[in-house]
């Protein structure tokens, strides 16, 4: 597909998206949604809910296992004759995430969706979203990644998330440095800010979750890792700030379920996460559900690898590395460096490994891996 001859790698400028944006209008209203973990899930529980009532687009990334997967409209993805018939977008020679933006948002306009949920790739100040004028801006919050790009520290980071707010209302979950940036620049761009554990809150309750919001509701979703929790109470927020109802709200965020989010099958346990954070927020969904297992694990060159090691490895009765199939994957046997394991020469070899053993297996380290142990385990009639 013309996509996948769009150059590879990051290129922070927004020169040519600008370039776009002369033959692009925006004729829809935006929800912009950028941080460091949650934003996948939030954007899924906001474009779910309002789907109820609007037509209503959705940008993600990065996919599991089809390209499609990231553009989506009511729920229905992108078809492959749709993709092909934006190939004219070659001419502004973009990255393939500015190609892939530039597509959907372009799908966007021309399909006439009353909302599009616009999912941050990376930062925020030159990401290829950034010509959007939202309606609504969530930064969902702020952990160290990506520090060859976006800075070495938190404050540096969240400034450069911060530069999606526009002076509409902001949503956040941030704390400490990174809440003080969000505050600071929200105030000088006249943006009314809600932010959790003063606006809104949430609490582990009955199996489910208590929102706290301008109601309250409970909500047993089927996303119900304890992570989650946060994520929920920023999507219930935006909605009511959107004046969705209230049992539209609960229904739509219950029913909502995305792939490799904790995901459940047979005795596989999926996740992509891929940072630190979003590690110890899977340790301890873990821990909450009393789970020790087996752990398949594989991630990027650019993740700070040890330190995820170190947060896994408490938890994990054995530990297996590989590798999925891409050029930024690590080599499994640099990552047994930092802590005695089994290593697999691929993702497939790492899951024969792995059923050989007792117990539940996790996945985890990356959403490349979880795409490529998800579609090799559902290859096997495994539910």
């Amino acid at each position: 597909m013309w996509i996948d001859k769009c150059k590879a790698g990051i290129d922070l400028s927004l020169h040519r998206m600008n370039e776009f944006k002369k033959e692009w209008k925006q004729n829809f209203k935006a929800i912009h949604v950028g941080g460091t973990n949650g934003k996948g899930s939030v954007s899924h529980f906001i474009a779910g809910a309002l789907s109820k009532k609007y037509e209503v687009g959705l940008y993600t990334s990065p996919h599991l296992q089809r390209v499609n997967e990231r553009i989506k409209i009511n729920g229905e993805e992108i078809k492959d004759d749709e993709l092909e018939s934006y190939r004219w977008l070659c001419k502004y020679n973009f990255t393939y995430f500015e190609a892939l933006t530039a597509l959907a948002l372009k799908y966007f306009e021309e399909r006439g969706v009353d909302y599009a949920v616009i999912e941050v790739g990376m930062g925020g100040r030159y990401d290829a979203t950034n010509i959007l004028k939202p309606e609504l801006t969530i930064i969902t919050n702020v952990a160290i990644e990506h520090t060859q790009w976006l800075g070495e520290s938190i404050e540096k980071i969240a400034r450069e998330k911060a530069e999606i707010i526009k002076g509409a209302p902001v949503i956040t979950a941030c704390k400490g440095k990174a809440l003080e940036v969000i505050k600071r620049i929200a105030r000088e761009r006249g943006s009314e800010l809600y932010v959790e554990g003063e606006h809104f809150k949430w609490s582990r309750y009955r199996n489910g979750f208590l929102i706290e919001a301008d109601e309250k509701y409970f909500i047993k979703p089927k996303m119900n890792a304890l992570y989650q929790g946060s994520n929920i109470a920023m999507a219930v927020k935006a909605l009511e700030l959107l004046d969705m109802e209230k049992d539209v709200i609960t229904m739509a965020i219950q029913n909502v379920a995305i792939p490799a989010r904790m995901e459940k099958i047979g005795r596989f346990i999926i996740d992509g996460a891929h940072n630190p954070a979003a590690i110890k927020a899977f340790t301890m969904a873990m821990e909450e559900m009393k789970i020790e297992p087996i752990v398949i694990f594989g991630a990027m060159k650019d993740k700070d690898v040890k330190k995820m090691i170190e947060l896994l490895s408490p938890l994990a009765k054995k530990l297996i590395v590989t590798k999925a199939r891409n050029d930024r994957a690590m080599e499994p046997e640099k990552i047994a460096e930092f802590y005695p394991s089994i290593v697999a020469k691929s993702v497939e070899e790492a899951i024969e490994i792995a059923e050989k053993m007792d117990g539940d297996i996790a996945i985890v380290g990356s959403l490349y891996l979880a795409g490529e142990a998800r579609s090799f385990i559902k290859s096997k009639n495994i539910d």
